[in-house]
């Protein structure tokens, strides 16, 4: 290993030398250097001093002394012609022993490509050969690249530090009791990545992340719990199998196949146990603008939670499956289309529609309780954990209870996009997308099943200096989506029977180095009782949630 890195950091300097070697001016010998132009004064002086018109004698001595001259320029530009050709040979050996693919052209050499450009010159042409090899920099790239590899894998990751803030009043008679929430702390993320390419096919990515492992909502690590050391869990690990460009197959614990990081449907920071699908359909002709058709699927297994048959004194029961039958899994299974419009080099959109269909869904209430997690999900991970996941807010039939209202979720979801290039302000570019989602959960009948979503964003940040502004507001009624997988910062507290309004702005502060500023204030819609069979954790009567999220977040 030492040997190779050895090796990798020798081949990168070589490949600096070849770059100034190379870029040095080779095609202008008769050019002056500063010798030359002392001989010439010396001479100019001289003949100024004497008064007299310079003889034979001193233009020989004139010639001579360029003549000279010239000899010493040639002779140091043919062995900095030399010198770059032997580096030339020791990278593309060395490039061979680190198994950087070799181009199809045959090797070129300093001097050759100097007489090519020599040639170009005298014949007036400045376009580049039909051949052209890669750059020099283009070749410390790959280099740099390989780098980053240990063995077959590549690696890269973020790390994030967080101020988090919730802010909370208390309730007032009549209403009932509510403390006041003032929670302000400093926490941390750190993900990890890891990818490599078995074949041109296949190739496997994982991850590896900082977060509670009983909350599968949330990366983050509060300071906090003395000097213990934070667990750092399994967050992401599928096979991708891409038989060709339009077509893609995932298998393994993997990120939703329509997530947008949009936190409407789903939180940000949640995976899922399963199967992915995507196909995508290149429209050449573009009838109607559309560039292409994207076809996804997406099928995860939720629970399972191996009982034979249910009894009456079953965690199952109160969830409300039969009593005498198998305890059937959770599962959900998601799929729709995507039409992508270009409308000019400027404007383009993205339209679709999408359908939710959860199988068993009160397990996942289920395991917002102490027995849910006792069936659920303790014995899936072999540990016995501090308390069941979070995330409630979704109504349910009786206060607390693990059977929803919705008697099913059906989730019918129609998203737009559309996109400007935007404009620019010196050399920070502004890009413009607005975004507009409407779901309903068509498995019920009953009110508070729809959401909204809508959402502006101005600007991008890329490298220092660039500007992002975001704002959106979302409504979620308690029977529209699942709390427990939607998204828990617009949602704080309860994921959904909400109203909420979030901003979000970020700096550039480097490359790979971003400030980010985030700020929500959430309102709840309904109250328990306000229809029957409707009990939810955070009703209408609570004052104002407010919440702020000050980070700096590192790319590497």
């Amino acid at each position: 290993m030492k040997r190779a890195l050895f090796i990798t950091l020798v081949a990168g300097l070589m490949f600096v030398g070849v770059r100034d070697a190379v870029s040095q001016p080779m095609a202008a010998p008769l050019s002056a250097s500063p010798k030359s132009i002392d001989v010439q004064k010396r001479l100019d002086l001289t003949a100024a001093a004497g008064g007299v018109r310079t003889d034979e004698s001193e233009t020989a001595r004139r010639v001579e002394a360029l003549e000279n001259e010239l000899r010493a320029q040639k002779a140091e530009l043919e062995q900095m012609r030399k010198q770059a050709d032997e580096q030339q040979q020791i990278i593309e050996f060395l490039m061979k022993r680190l198994g950087v693919p070799a181009t199809s052209q045959p090797a070129v050499t300093a001097s050759q490509t100097a007489s090519a450009n020599d040639s170009n010159k005298e014949q007036g042409s400045s376009s580049a050969p039909d051949n052209q090899l890669p750059t020099v920099d283009e070749r410390l790239k790959n280099v740099e690249d390989r780098l980053m590899r240990i063995g077959p894998f590549r690696f890269s990751g973020d790390f994030r530090l967080r101020l988090d803030g919730i802010l909370r009043s208390a309730s007032e008679p009549p209403n009932p009791p509510l403390s006041h929430v003032q929670n302000v702390r400093a926490r941390y993320r750190l993900r990890f990545n890891l990818d490599t390419d078995l074949y041109p096919t296949l190739s496997f990515h994982g991850q590896l992340s900082t977060g509670p492992i009983n909350n599968p909502l949330t990366f983050d690590q509060d300071f906090s719990s003395t000097t213990v050391r934070h667990p750092f869990f399994i967050s992401e690990a599928w096979i991708d199998y891409h038989p060709k460009q339009s077509v893609q197959l995932q298998a393994g614990r993997v990120q939703e196949v329509f997530a947008d990081n949009l936190r409407f449907l789903f939180d940000d920071d949640i995976r899922f146990n399963g199967f992915n699908e995507k196909y995508t359909w290149s429209l050449k002709t573009r009838p109607l603008f559309l560039s292409s058709v994207e076809a996804r699927a997406g099928q995860y297994i939720l629970t399972n939670p191996m009982v034979a048959v249910i009894t009456s004194a079953s965690p199952l029961d109160h969830a409300g499956q039969t009593v005498g039958t198998v305890g059937r899994s959770t599962n959900l299974f998601h799929q729709g289309l995507l039409f992508n419009q270009r409308f000019n080099e400027k404007w383009t959109d993205q339209f679709g529609a999408d359908l939710q269909i959860f199988r068993n869904p009160n397990q996942i209430a289920l395991a917002s309780t102490a027995e849910g997690l006792a069936l659920l999900i303790q014995p899936g991970i072999g540990i016995a954990l501090s308390g069941p996941l979070p995330g409630a807010g979704t109504a349910t039939t009786t206060a607390g209870g693990a059977i929803y209202s919705a008697r099913s979720f059906k989730i019918l979801r129609l998203p737009y996009r559309l996109e400007y290039a935007g404009f620019k302000r010196g050399d920070h570019n502004y890009p413009v997308a607005l975004n507009f989602q409407v779901s309903r959960n068509i498995g019920t009948e009953l009110r508070e099943r729809d959401a909204v979503l809508a959402a502006i964003q101005i600007g991008k940040v890329v490298k220092r200096g660039d500007i992002s502004f975001l704002y959106a507001i979302a409504i979620k009624g308690a029977n529209s989506l699942i709390s427990q997988v939607t998204d828990d910062d617009v949602g704080t507290l309860s994921g959904v029977n909400i109203r909420t309004n979030y901003f979000r702005f970020e700096y550039g502060v480097a490359k790979k180095v971003t400030l980010q500023s985030l700020f929500f204030m959430q309102k709840e819609l309904r109250n328990s009782g306000d229809f029957p069979n409707f009990f939810v954790p955070l009703g209408a009567f609570a004052p104002r949630t407010y919440r702020f999220q000050q980070q700096v977040a590192f790319s590497f």
